[in-house]
């Protein structure tokens, strides 16, 4: 699959990666992500949130945990890691 991440799915992956959200009972809270993509993207040009997420899940890369409040987790991991390497978000040693 052709992927060409904005920078606003890119953020996602690489909070989901860092805090290693990576199986459906590691789940990332997504009010605490909405937090978190708001503060860095306040503005109406930039993709909002439900958008950016709905993306990534029609794409296979991430998940939903259907709890009291959703939780999104990484769900095909080789891929992302491919995406954020390319992207220059992490290293061989790790985040940068």
């Amino acid at each position: 699959m052709d992927f060409r991440p904005s920078e606003e799915t890119l953020f996602i992956l690489k909070v989901l990666y860092k805090r290693r959200n990576i199986s459906p009972n590691r789940g990332f809270h997504s009010e605490k992500l909405r937090g978190l993509y708001n503060k860095k993207f306040p503005n109406r040009d930039d993709l909002s949130f439900k958008d950016a997420i709905k993306f990534l899940r029609n794409s296979g890369y991430i998940t939903v945990v259907k709890k009291k409040e959703d939780k999104y987790y990484i769900s095909n991991i080789t891929e992302v890691n491919l995406i954020l390497r390319s992207h220059g978000c992490i290293s061989e040693d790790g985040l940068y």
